[in-house]
């Protein structure tokens, strides 16, 4: 699904303008997950199994909150306000995904989010990584990073509790109503939004591929804890009633408020400067 390279970008005025406009909102889709990832692995840092997890939580939740940063800051050369996106929207116009509208209750959950879908945002990323639009390749570089952590985070919580029964079957529990919203996100096998982005080059696999790409990603990992997740085929997965494409997501449902009011800093937005 690869594309040779034959045009480099330098500016979003560069793009076509179906391509910068397709562009423009990945950006903010992966900003806007990020940003609320970031903020349910906060809420784990003193509520974790051990102090080490609830360390790894910090460190990822900062780290989350950096990217989103980064990409909200990019976001301006498209001529969105960075303040706007990051401090006034609402809900509704958060294009996170509906495994982050509420926060994640028991650690298995946070480990489904952990391990599938932040590879899933790690996936999309890494098809930038050689970019006919210049400005995001060093930023998609500095990012990667930083996430491989993250995986291995998931990777050997998901080891350890498939070594217990119970831990096993909850967390088997939890894959399971995670696995099609991260395949979803990708977006539908026939999207244009996808398509024009491969055929400028800006990323190189379209939304099939991507999936394949996660799929080969985790799926060693779910058989290694030994759990059964026949979803990972896609087949029971990919239902497309109810998928709004402009904001990746099931239509219904958004960002829980009191989870948005700490996302936007509502509390001290008068501590908000230039």
């Amino acid at each position: 699904m690869s594309k040779t390279r034959t045009d480099v970008f330098k500016s979003p005025d560069a793009l076509p303008e179906p391509v910068r406009e397709a562009l423009a909102a990945m950006l903010l889709s992966l900003a806007d997950n990020k940003r609320v990832l970031g903020m349910r692995y906060g809420e784990w840092i003193l509520g974790a199994p051990t102090l080490e997890a609830g360390i790894a939580c910090s460190a990822m939740a900062q780290d989350e909150w950096g990217h989103a940063r980064i990409l909200y800051a990019t976001l301006k050369d498209f001529e969105f306000e960075p303040t706007v996106l990051e401090h006034e929207r609402p809900a509704d116009e958060y294009l996170n995904s509906e495994l982050l509208d509420d926060p994640a209750t028991e650690w298995p959950d946070l480990l489904a989010l952990n391990l599938l879908l932040d590879s899933a945002l790690s996936v999309q990323v890494e098809a930038m990584t050689e970019s006919s639009y210049e400005p995001i390749l060093f930023k998609t570089r500095k990012l990667l990073e930083e996430e491989r952590f993250h995986f291995e985070h998931g990777r050997g919580w998901a080891m350890r509790l498939g070594d217990m029964g119970a831990g096993r079957a909850a967390l088997e529990a939890a894959f399971r109503k995670a696995i099609g919203p991260c395949l979803r996100w990708f977006g539908r096998p026939d999207s244009g939004f996808g398509r024009q982005l491969v055929d400028a080059g800006v990323v190189n696999a379209d939304a099939d591929e991507l999936r394949r790409r996660w799929l080969e990603r985790i799926t060693p990992v779910l058989a290694e804890a030994g759990l059964e997740l026949p979803e990972t085929e896609g087949k029971a997965a990919l239902e497309w009633e109810g998928w709004n494409a402009d904001r990746r997501r099931a239509a219904e449902g958004a960002l829980d408020e009191e989870t948005l009011a700490r996302v936007r800093g509502d509390r001290n937005r008068s501590m908000l400067m230039d």
